[in-house]
């Protein structure tokens, strides 16, 4: 099988159906409404000025996901960002409600005392009684998700399509399950956050408008 290098705009749209690009509108419709409940001030101390910064990296990794997934050669590094927005999201959350006082002195300066990611996982899913929603993530699912990330057979393997043209070879529907699933996480990490720092009608209102978007994902739970 020869190899076929292809020549494509670096502004070059991919190709959507229906489907995917409803997904897209979806994702960002969510986005922009957790946006607009996050903006404001709050009191805050060290639990929480952490957990936000790590939304705030959280929000822009699942920005940059909606964006590099409208781009035909691009999409491949969408893929690439859901592990570090999985991890910040889980990191963020273990910081707020998992760490002791000397855990949390120790992300200040630069350490990292988390679980192992399958055990943060587990307790994140006590913690907030979610019945395996973050484990979805965990096992072998994390080691997809490195895959993606650091460039293992995930990624390799969708380089070159049955006929040798090197490119972004995704299904569509793996597409679609990013863009749902990135949104998916975002929308339970900021929840948390704005009751933490008590604004429950801002976790209200994009409880809601996840519930309306996502009506099925909801009842799969």
């Amino acid at each position: 099988m020869d190899l076929c290098v292809v020549s494509t705009s670096l502004d070059k749209m991919a190709a959507m159906d229906i489907q995917t690009q409803l997904e897209l509108n979806k994702a960002l419709v969510m986005h922009q409404c957790i946006a607009d409940q996050l903006a404001g001030s709050y009191s805050s101390d060290d639990r929480r000025a952490l957990f936000a910064a790590f939304l705030s990296l959280a929000q822009s990794h699942h920005e940059a996901i909606l964006l590099l997934a409208t781009r035909e050669r691009l999409i491949g590094s969408a893929f690439a960002l859901f592990r570090p927005m999985v991890e910040v999201a889980y990191r963020g959350l273990f910081a707020a409600f998992l760490a002791t006082d000397r855990e949390v002195e120790a992300i200040k300066i630069g350490k990292e005392p988390y679980p192992h990611f399958n055990e943060l996982a587990a307790d994140l899913d006590e913690a907030f009684k979610t019945n395996g929603l973050f484990k979805q993530f965990a096992g072998q699912s994390w080691k997809i998700l490195n895959g993606y990330t650091h460039g293992g057979l995930e990624q390799l393997t969708r380089r070159i399509d049955q006929h040798g043209v090197l490119g972004d070879h995704f299904e569509l529907q793996e597409v679609q399950n990013l863009l749902t699933s990135s949104t998916s996480l975002l929308t339970r990490t900021a929840i948390p956050f704005l009751n933490a720092v008590k604004h429950d009608n801002g976790a209200d209102v994009i409880s809601l408008k996840f519930l309306e978007l996502y009506p099925i994902a909801v009842q799969k739970k």
